[in-house]
């Protein structure tokens, strides 16, 4: 089921209720009205700063569509080092405090964590 929300409690992935071991991807998609994209690149590149200071955060890349008829138009990519420091980032007043300010509420987003299972990367060229 499809889960968008506005709501700063909703703005965070939930958490697998057992142990989970190893580091976590948030995939995060946006709704973006056509025409809102600058407004919506900005309040995403303010917000960004505070994951990227947090502890056990590895990387960030926001994606935008490229396809006309997608209903995410930007699909947010966030690796954690592990399920805590994810959950560390996002249970502080100021996440809450983030992701609540005025302005997110035009932009709905879904929320969801994974894991990698399986991973190839193109093979690196020799230097012979």
């Amino acid at each position: 089921m499809l889960r968008e929300t506005t709501d700063p409690d909703g703005r965070t992935a939930t958490a697998p209720t057992t142990g989970h071991t190893g580091g976590v991807t948030l995939i995060n998609s946006f709704v973006v009205p056509v025409g809102r994209e600058d407004a919506f690149q900005a309040k995403w590149t303010e917000a960004s700063g505070y994951f990227r200071a947090q502890p056990g955060f590895l990387s960030l890349r926001l994606h935008r569509a490229v396809s006309p008829d997608a209903h995410y138009r930007f699909v947010n990519v966030a690796r954690w080092d592990s399920l805590e420091a994810f959950q560390a980032a996002h249970a502080t007043e100021e996440f809450r405090r983030v992701v609540g300010a005025p302005g997110w509420e035009e932009f709905p987003s879904s929320p969801s964590l994974y894991e990698v299972v399986v991973e190839h990367d193109a093979p690196q060229p020799s230097h012979a």
